[in-house]
């Protein structure tokens, strides 16, 4: 897990990390002045119709619960204390 601390423009701080560390339920950022917040679900593995492996990831405001797959080997941001767990949720 890399550890590269980051400060947004608001003026919080977030560490970069890999998608694939993260558990099932943590909360991140896509990149570090985002507002939007996103939940890691299920893993989707490479398939033929899916050439690379995602991780599908839904938005705190999406109340239809559709998600967007993000890519495994993606870097994501993370509050500095460690990513916050809503695993019962998901």
């Amino acid at each position: 897990m890399t550890t590269d601390i980051i400060t947004n423009k608001y003026g919080e701080a977030f560490k970069k990390v890999a998608l694939k560390d993260l558990k099932k339920g943590d909360e991140f950022k896509r990149k570090p002045d985002a507002l939007k917040n996103f939940y890691k679900a299920h893993y989707n593995r490479k398939s033929y119709l899916q050439p690379t492996a995602s991780y599908t990831c839904v938005a705190d405001n999406d109340f239809l619960g559709s998600g967007i797959e993000i890519n495994a080997k993606a870097y994501v941001y993370v509050d500095v204390d460690g990513p916050v767990n809503y695993g019962g949720i998901l």
